[in-house]
């Protein structure tokens, strides 16, 4: 008998400044693109893609298309995915110092009792 597997909720981090970096990421590529993207970034909802723990809570999912796009997220609990930002190769470390501060405001904001929830872009 197969189990049910377990389904993540993805939802697009906004950052302190009301900015959204992987949606304003995600509208910059070109068609083809952005489908191969959302394709895979979608597979994170059933817990699947080719993603790896980068540190503690930060995570990177593969995309393997073109010249290579890379999208960095967290996982909140068991249920909840936030999708931090995205680049190709080239911005790689740039964009993972980005998650990295993303991080640090998401477990501030926690022990402050807000939550990234309240803030739309």
């Amino acid at each position: 008998m197969l189990l049910p597997s377990r389904q993540f909720i993805l939802r697009s981090y906004v950052a302190r400044n009301g900015k959204s970096y992987y949606d304003e990421w995600l509208s910059t590529l070109g068609g083809n693109i952005r489908l191969n993207v959302l394709k895979n970034v979608k597979k994170l909802t059933v817990g699947l893609g080719d993603q790896k723990n980068l540190e503690n809570k930060l995570w990177e999912l593969r995309v393997d298309f073109a010249q290579g796009y890379r999208i960095y997220f967290y996982r909140d609990g068991l249920e909840i995915i936030l999708l931090l930002a995205g680049s190709d190769k080239r911005d790689q470390e740039r964009t993972i110092k980005l998650a990295r501060n993303f991080i640090k405001e998401i477990e501030e904001d926690k022990k402050q009792g807000t939550h990234y929830a309240e803030r739309t872009p």
